[in-house]
């Protein structure tokens, strides 16, 4: 019983054919996601393949990616955290001048007072 308290729902990262939705809904509920599966086609069939296709993406959105497996999502975020800390510095050195030894003669020989 405590087992199921502490279950999250997420999508699958092994068994899936799309985005992993149904591989989550087997795991979670400790059964095959070919049933899952089976009657969502049964289910979208019958309503219209629109509606089925608009719920699948809104399960697809709102149900989290398995953490130890985020996929290809988590490939790209961890590229951009890493470019987003390697550049930061150098973007700043980049867009930022310092200038030394600058006297105010200088300043108004080239005619600018």
């Amino acid at each position: 019983m405590r087992e199921s308290q502490h279950k999250k729902l997420t999508r699958s990262a092994s068994d899936r054919i799309l985005a992993g939705v149904f591989g989550g809904f087997g795991k979670y509920f400790n059964c095959s996601p070919n049933i899952f599966r089976v009657a969502y086609v049964i289910l979208s069939i019958l309503s219209g393949i629109v509606p089925g296709i608009i719920i699948y993406i809104i399960m697809m959105v709102i149900i989290p990616p398995d953490p130890t497996h985020p996929g290809i999502l988590g490939f790209f975020r961890a590229i951009n955290d890493m470019q987003q800390g390697s550049d930061s510095t150098s973007a700043d050195s980049r867009s930022r001048r310092t200038l030394t030894d600058v006297e105010e003669k200088d300043i108004k020989r080239n005619g600018r007072s």
